[in-house]
């Protein structure tokens, strides 16, 4: 399901989400990047995953996935009704920490991470740069 959409982008997929839909959501980033980034689905899916779980535990319990193709990146956008208006931090968990690592690992893994919070929402963008493209001899 490909939009264009006002800004010039192109919406790939949307999918609302809840703790029963994690698999979902990793099908949908898989099958979105297998064609355009092949060398990074298993980055893709494993950082989207990450901050869906977050919106899960953090943000009520749902959330929900929007992939646009915006210049020369994928950009998987996860948002929930987190509610708090505090903006979640990026950190290294403690290494005997059994959580809270969640969005370093999404950061690792994709080519850039931002997060925006107000009092209604937590939205939170992974950037994955396309492959540049080799001009034709």
């Amino acid at each position: 399901m490909t939009t264009p959409t006002v800004d010039g982008d192109t919406e790939l997929a949307r999918l609302d989400f809840g703790p029963d839909d994690l698999r979902r959501v990793r099908e949908v980033v898989r099958s979105i990047t297998v064609d355009r980034v092949p060398d990074r689905v298993s980055d893709a899916e494993m950082a989207v995953h990450e901050v869906a779980v977050n919106s899960i535990v953090h943000g009520g319990g749902h959330g929900h996935l929007r992939i646009d193709a915006v210049d020369e990146s994928l950009v998987f956008t996860v948002e929930d009704a987190d509610g708090t208006g505090s903006t979640p931090v990026v950190r290294e968990a403690d290494h005997h920490a059994l959580s809270g690592r969640g969005l370093w690992i999404a950061e690792c893994l994709t080519d850039r991470l931002v997060i925006e919070s107000t009092p209604a929402r937590t939205t939170v963008r992974l950037h994955v740069d396309l492959p540049t493209r080799q001009p034709a001899r």
